[in-house]
């Protein structure tokens, strides 16, 4: 089987969905697909530049401004206790201007994020192909044919795409950039593991009005974050450290892990509704793409968490896609 699209989008990540809008608002007709079965579920990477914020007022997606919400004032406990020794903004406010409506960062998990993308691609009869992975492709100067293969249950079904242009924003671990035979320069600290997560639980101690930073030692630290996106109860965890990969495996293992670091013995865990794991990368591409196919998002830089660049620097990435294949 055979097939004809403008640009193929390969990844339906923040980066992907952004790329396929920025172009459907352009004009330029896309496909988007992704091998994953179904969406992502998860908060994952929430905080939001008002460069993003931004972009989205361009894009016309007034959700996000509406949905996101200013981060909590960050609270910092004694090691071992749940004594605050500081409570501090993560930055300061500053009052919109005409010039420059967006001062300051909101949150808005990833799963909520790339729900309201998806149904504006929808509006504009996009949708979607999951299940669907790039498995090669070939490219002269004039156009790519690019071979895919959709996968339903137990059948396949190959495809081969004639498109103008590839957009790989297929990840980390995606095949684009590994086609290319771009160079993914940096580091791993394969020591270090951080775990993140979306729960839900109850405590008199860890309140919902703010930002909770506990530090196990030297080797440990978990962050709690309250979140309606998840429950009325809902909570985004991060922590970090060395010897914690078993967590992932053991739930009551994790939750009692949670409870030692934070002193909060009143925790009732209801529910754990997704978690992830993965070691702290630093590394771009050496290029960003090769002829008529591009890599974009985590697919040509991966940044530490901690910096909340991931999901911006991908957003932005996807919006000046536009340049790449105009």
């Amino acid at each position: 089987m055979s097939s004809q699209a403008p640009v193929l989008i390969v990844g339906s990540g923040p980066a992907g969905l952004v790329a396929a809008l920025t172009l459907l608002r352009n004009g330029i007709q896309v496909r988007i697909i992704d091998k994953e079965p179904t969406y992502r579920r998860g908060q994952r990477g929430s905080g939001m530049t008002p460069r993003s914020l931004e972009l989205f007022r361009l894009l016309d997606v007034p959700e996000v401004e509406r949905t996101a919400k200013p981060p909590f004032p960050l609270r910092v406990y004694q090691p071992g206790t749940l004594t605050p020794v500081k409570t501090f903004p993560l930055t300061p406010h500053m009052d919109p201007t005409p010039n420059f409506p967006y001062y300051n960062p909101r949150m808005i998990g990833q799963e909520t994020l790339e729900a309201i993308l998806r149904s504006h691609l929808e509006k504009l009869s996009c949708f979607v192909e999951f299940g669907t992975e790039l498995e090669s492709f070939k490219q002269d100067d004039e156009r790519v044919l690019a071979h895919i293969l959709r996968r339903d249950h137990d059948e396949e079904y190959p495809e081969t795409v004639d498109c103008h242009w590839i957009i790989g924003a297929d990840g980390a671990k995606g095949k684009t950039r590994k086609l290319l035979n771009l160079r993914f320069i940096g580091e791993t600290k394969d020591d270090i593991v951080f775990i993140t997560g979306d729960t839900r639980f109850s405590s008199q101690s860890i309140d919902r009005e703010h930002w909770h930073i506990f530090s196990g030692g030297d080797t440990k630290s978990l962050n709690i974050r309250p979140s309606d996106e998840i429950a009325p109860d809902g909570f985004q965890f991060h922590m970090m450290g060395s010897g914690i990969s078993h967590l992932m495996s053991d739930r009551e293992a994790l939750f009692d892990h949670i409870r030692s670091i934070t002193t909060a013995t009143d925790i009732e865990f209801q529910d754990l509704s997704w978690i992830s794991d993965f070691r702290p990368n630093v590394r771009m591409v050496n290029e960003f793409g090769v002829g008529r196919v591009f890599v974009a998002g985590d697919a040509a830089h991966v940044h530490s968490p901690t910096g909340g660049q991931g999901m911006n620097s991908s957003i932005q990435d996807a919006v000046r896609s536009i340049l790449a294949v105009s």
